[in-house]
């Protein structure tokens, strides 16, 4: 059967999208394509659309996924330059999406969306959002909320460092107005951002000091261009394209099983795990320097990071690797651990994300006045990117549970939204003002994320950005991304309590 387009009378839901990145960019094409529908808003913090890949400007931004799954599956892109995009290519390729689908006229830019609260008389969600140039203020009415706001958004920086009286940012605040030649830079992290960096500036700065805290296992990142030939064939060879995808997107697939402790999955743990030895022993002759880049946790752990010139960066005679930990930074310098004094003309801080904050305090607030911050705690209940049963007809896109390392989170985002425009169809279709989560399917979901976890590799002693500070997993890693599109399918109404509109 198709898809419900409208109530009734006649009438379509009001849909308030938060978020301009890939998330909320799907949400308003598949609104606009499935449904026909065009109430909706879009609200953005930023001057202009794409979200992580408008913030992170960094030297050497580029994708860790494969560009040929790294797009929306209804957009296929068939110029991408090389196998692993560049930040511009990938900004490029969303803004060309976004004016094709007109977009720009429904979002509303310098927004900030500074409250969500649900009136249970009006059976409608109340947003407060502020233009930020001229500081007016203004409230909408929506039936329905789409959070886009994922949780690559708000750089994490450590208080230690407000001390540096130098320039210092943050790599997805990135300074570009000031010059890095023959610099004394300080570079602090060594996750995935702090990887692309170093290689992009190594070479222009006089001297790095580089404070790695936690090394990371690295694979060769094998990023070839895609010629005139090659871009030929994606677009005019019937399904080349579509069987290079599938090739790509299956590879992919296969590596979940690393993750897993499972008797079964040794031979391809092993096996990743000797890749990156192999490669790090290669591309780092020096033992010292090859000993501090060695991981001492299990191989996935943490996220997994391609480069292929990380290495050979910090085995340059102008870098200084540092392992202590700082313990002081005072004017122009960093002190560490052992004692030594580092002083440096600029600091950069590749310190990650604040991920498990990507719903502030107060916020979002639910039935009977629910926070729903409060609500989740350090534990979110969550079915599928349908919060908590308190927040009736809201989507969380790219929320807890839906993190991935081994694939492209696209096909989640699309997953969930299709998701969601089943349960809009549905509403209308059965005239209902609200649909709400039950508990059981959230716990039922939630026990099942914890029974799988169990011989993964994030059950051990290690730490990472996908577990919460209780060390519970807020990513999904239970299964694959083929399993989560299985499980989404259907919408299936009897998870869900509906209330008939009035």
């Amino acid at each position: 059967m198709g898809l419900t387009k409208t109530y009734k009378d006649g009438s379509t839901p009001v849909v308030a999208v938060i978020g301009a990145g890939f998330s909320g960019l799907c949400a308003a094409i598949r609104l606009q394509t499935q449904l026909n529908l065009s109430t909706y808003q879009v609200f953005e913090l930023e001057p202009d659309l794409g979200g992580t890949w408008w913030s992170n400007t960094y030297p050497g931004a580029a994708c860790d996924v494969a560009s040929i799954n790294y797009q929306f599956s209804f957009e296929p892109n068939f110029d991408w330059s090389h196998r692993y995009a560049p930040q511009p290519e990938i900004w490029a390729y969303m803004r060309k999406v976004a004016k094709k689908y007109n977009l720009y006229e429904k979002i509303l830019f310098r927004t900030e969306v500074t409250h969500v609260e649900w009136n249970e008389d009006r059976q409608k969600w109340i947003l407060n959002y502020m233009n930020l140039a001229t500081g007016e203020q203004s409230v909408m009415e929506a039936d329905i909320v789409f959070s886009g706001t994922g949780p690559l958004r708000i750089p994490q920086i450590p208080k230690q460092f407000e001390a540096f009286e130098g320039p210092k940012w943050h790599t997805a605040q990135w300074n570009h107005s000031y010059d890095l030649t023959n610099k004394r830079v300080a570079i602090v992290g060594s996750g995935a951002s702090a990887i692309q960096v170093v290689p992009s500036i190594v070479d222009k700065v006089g001297t790095m000091e580089f404070y790695q805290r936690t090394p990371t296992y690295i694979i060769p990142r094998r990023n070839g261009a895609y010629n005139a030939i090659w871009r030929f064939m994606f677009r005019y060879v019937p399904f080349f394209h579509f069987i290079a995808f599938k090739l790509n997107y299956w590879s992919s697939e296969f590596t979940i099983n690393i993750f897993s402790n499972k008797w079964i999955h040794k031979i391809p743990r092993t096996m990743a795990t000797m890749m990156a030895f192999l490669y790090r022993f290669r591309q780092v002759r020096n033992k010292a320097l090859r000993e501090k880049l060695t991981p001492k946790y299990e191989m996935g752990c943490r996220r997994i990071v391609v480069s292929s010139e990380y290495f050979p960066a910090l085995s340059k005679k102008n870098v200084n690797v540092h392992t202590q930990a700082i313990t002081s930074v005072k004017g122009n310098t960093l002190t560490l651990q052992d004692g030594s004094v580092q002083e440096v003309d600029a600091l950069i801080l590749a310190t990650g994300f604040q991920v498990q904050e990507m719903v502030p305090p107060k916020f979002i607030i639910g039935k009977g006045g629910v926070d729903l911050r409060d609500k989740w705690g350090h534990n979110p209940s969550m079915f599928y990117g349908i919060t908590a049963p308190e927040t009736p007809n809201l989507f969380f896109l790219l929320g807890p549970y839906t993190g991935l390392g081994h694939n492209s989170v696209l096909f989640m985002i699309e997953t969930q939204v299709d998701y969601a425009i089943q349960a809009i169809s549905h509403m209308m279709a059965n005239n209902l003002s609200t649909i709400q989560v039950k508990q059981k399917p959230c716990d039922d979901f939630i026990q099942d994320l914890d029974t799988r976890m169990k011989d993964k590799v994030w059950s051990s002693s290690c730490k990472s950005w996908y577990q919460n500070e209780e060390g519970r997993v807020t990513a999904l890693w239970w299964g694959s991304v083929s399993q989560y599109w299985w499980r989404l399918r259907n919408f299936h109404a009897d998870n869900f309590i509906a209330t008939k509109r009035i």
